[in-house]
C-alpha cells in the first residue's frame, strides 16, 4: 500500500463503516513492534466540539485494522453532553511519529523562538525561564543532542557545574547515536577545562568518544562483519564476488522509505542515517556504522513485493557500501540456509530498534539504555495457543513483548486480562523479582520477543530511578 493511496482507502472504509458520521483526520506512519503501518486519526464533531474518536490502522499489504468500535463513538457523543467534555481526552496517538504531547501552551517552534529571546537577554531571571522551556525541545531525536548541549551550557552560566556535567554526558550519548564525532570532541574539550585532564582520561564521555571512534573503523572484508562471523568461507567469497562497491556523497539517499525493496547492503566505511517518516518532519533516529547489514526485506521476500521500512542517507563523506541485488542473495540462501537465519535475526533487531526509538515511553530513554534493552533480547519466537509463558507463583525468567497475536493473564480469580500487540508482559514482576499470581499464556498463535529478566534487572540496578520508572510503565 503506497502512502498516496492511503487517504482514499481510509475514506472509503470509514464511509462504509460509519457513513458521513465521522471525519478522516491526519494520516501518518506508525511504528509497531511487528513493523511499519499507516494510521489515520478519526474525529467526530458534536455540539460544536471536535473529539478524537480513535485510530484506524492499515498494514502495508492493505489490511484494515479498526482499533475503535461503535461504543467509542457513543462515548464521544455522551461526553459532548456531559460534564466530562471539559476534562482532558485520553491521547490515543502516542504511537504516532509526531512531537510528544506536553501540558505547556507553547509548541516546540514557539519555545525555540522564546528561548532565543531569553538567551539574548541573558539576565538571571531570563536564564531561569529558559531552563524551564528546554524540555519542550527534547522530543525530536534529530536535535536532542544539541538541546542537551545547550542545556549544559546554560547550567554552566548559572554556575551549576555538576548539573552541566551530567547534561554533557547525556548530550554525548545522543551525539554518539548519530555518529557526530566532531560534536563529541567539542564536549571533550569543554569538559577537560571543567574537570581537568587527569579526570578526563577515565571520564564516561571519553569512553563514549573512544567507542564511537572504534565503531567508525572501516570494514575490510565480509568476514569482519559480526552477523556473518563463522559462515563458510565459500559463502563469503561468493557474496563478495556478487557485491557492487558503491561510494556515496554526504546527503545521498541510497534507500527511500516506501519504495519497493530490491537491494540490500553492508556499510564498509562512513555512516548511514536511518530516517523514518511521520506526521511532521522525517526523523533521524540513529546512525548505522561500518559492518551493519541493511535492507533485509529485499531478500526475505520476493524482491520488489514489499516496501522498504526506512530511508538510508549517507551522513559522512566518503561513505562506501557493498550492495547486492536481493535476488542474488536469495539464490545464495537456497544453498546456505544459515545465511537466511543471520539475516532474519538482523531484521528482528532492526524492527525492535525502530519500535523502541518511536515508542511513546521508550523514546525518552537515552540511546545507550535503549541499546542495552536490545542487548537483553534472548530470541524471537512463535508460540501456539495455550502455550504457558509464566506459571503461577513463578518469578518471571523472561519478559515478553507481543509482536503479533495476543497473550492473556489468568488471575487466581476473575476474568482473564488480554495483552495485545506492542504490550510488554511481566516487566514489573521481573524487575522486582515478584512471584506471579495467576498465569500468563498465549491466547492465540503469537509472535513474541523474549527478553532475559536477569539482564533487565542488571540494567535497572545500574540505571537511575527515572529509567526504572520508565521500565515499570511498560508492565
Amino acid at each position: 500500500m503506497k502512502f498516496s493511496d492511503a487517504a482514499p482507502f481510509f475514506q472509503k472504509e470509514l464511509q462504509k463503516l460509519y457513513g458521513a458520521f465521522l471525519e478522516l483526520g491526519e494520516i501518518g506512519v506508525l511504528r509497531r513492534s511487528g513493523g511499519r503501518r499507516l494510521g489515520a486519526k478519526i474525529y467526530i464533531t458534536v455540539a460544536e466540539q471536535r473529539f478524537i474518536v480513535g485510530l484506524m490502522e492499515l498494514s502495508m499489504t492493505g489490511e484494515l485494522i479498526e482499533v475503535f468500535g461503535r461504543d467509542r463513538v457513543i462515548e464521544c457523543i455522551r461526553d459532548a453532553f456531559s460534564e466530562k467534555s471539559a476534562e482532558p481526552m485520553e491521547d490515543f496517538f502516542l504511537d504516532f511519529d509526531d512531537e510528544a504531547t506536553t501540558s505547556e501552551d507553547l509548541t516546540p517552534y514557539q519555545a525555540r523562538e522564546r528561548l532565543d529571546q531569553l538567551l539574548q537577554a541573558g539576565t538571571a531571571s531570563a536564564l531561569a525561564e529558559a531552563r524551564n522551556l528546554y524540555p519542550l525541545l527534547l522530543a525530536n531525536p534529530d536535535t536532542r543532542g544539541a538541546v542537551l548541549h545547550e542545556m549544559a551550557l546554560l547550567e554552566l552560566a548559572l554556575k551549576n557545574t555538576s548539573a552541566a556535567e551530567n547534561l554533557f554526558i547525556d548530550a554525548v550519548k545522543e551525539y554518539a547515536n548519530l555518529a557526530q564525532i566532531e560534536l563529541i570532541e567539542r564536549v571533550v574539550e569543554r569538559l577537560t577545562k571543567i574537570v581537568g585532564s587527569e579526570a578526563m582520561e577515565t571520564h564516561e564521555v571519553t569512553r563514549t568518544y573512544h567507542r564511537t571512534q572504534e565503531k567508525l573503523r572501516a570494514i575490510k572484508a565480509l568476514s569482519d562483519v559480526s552477523i556473518f562471523k563463522g559462515l563458510p568461507f565459500g559463502l563469503l567469497t561468493e557474496m563478495e564476488f556478487e557485491a557492487e562497491d558503491v561510494s556515496l556523497a554526504k546527503g545521498e539517499v541510497v534507500i527511500s522509505e516506501g519504495e519497493p525493496a530490491t537491494r540490500c547492503l553492508i556499510i564498509r566505511s562512513g555512516t548511514l542515517d536511518v530516517v523514518l517518516e511521520g506526521f511532521e518532519q522525517p526523523r533521524t533516529v540513529r546512525s548505522c556504522f561500518p559492518g551493519e547489514f541493511l535492507g533485509e526485506n529485499a531478500v526475505l521476500h520476493p524482491p520488489g513485493t514489499v516496501p522498504t521500512t526506512a530511508s538510508l542517507r549517507a551522513a559522512r563523506e566518503p561513505t562506501r557500501i557493498w550492495r547486492w541485488e536481493g535476488q542474488n542473495l536469495i539464490t545464495l540462501m537456497t544453498r546456505y540456509p544459515e545465511l537466511e537465519i543471520r539475516i532474519r535475526t538482523a531484521k528482528e533487531i532492526h524492527q525492535l530498534d525502530s519500535f523502541f526509538s518511536m515508542h511513546e515511553t521508550l523514546q525518552f530513554l537515552d540511546v545507550t539504555v535503549r541499546d542495552a534493552m536490545l542487548d537483553c533480547l534472548y530470541t524471537v519466537d512463535t508460540v501456539e495457543p495455550g502455550r504457558m509463558l509464566i506459571e503461577n507463583e513463578e518469578v518471571p525468567e523472561f519478559v515478553f513483548l507481543v509482536i503479533k497475536g495476543r497473550v492473556e493473564w489468568q488471575p487466581l480469580s476473575g476474568e482473564p486480562v488480554s495483552f495485545g500487540v506492542d504490550s510488554f508482559v511481566g516487566m514489573r514482576d521481573a524487575l522486582h523479582e515478584i512471584a506471579i499470581e495467576g498465569e500468563y499464556h498465549a491466547a492465540e498463535t503469537s509472535l513474541i520477543a523474549v527478553f532475559e529478566s536477569e539482564k533487565l534487572r542488571a540494567l535497572a540496578v545500574s540505571s537511575p530511578p527515572s529509567v526504572v520508572a520508565i521500565l515499570e510503565r511498560l508492565h
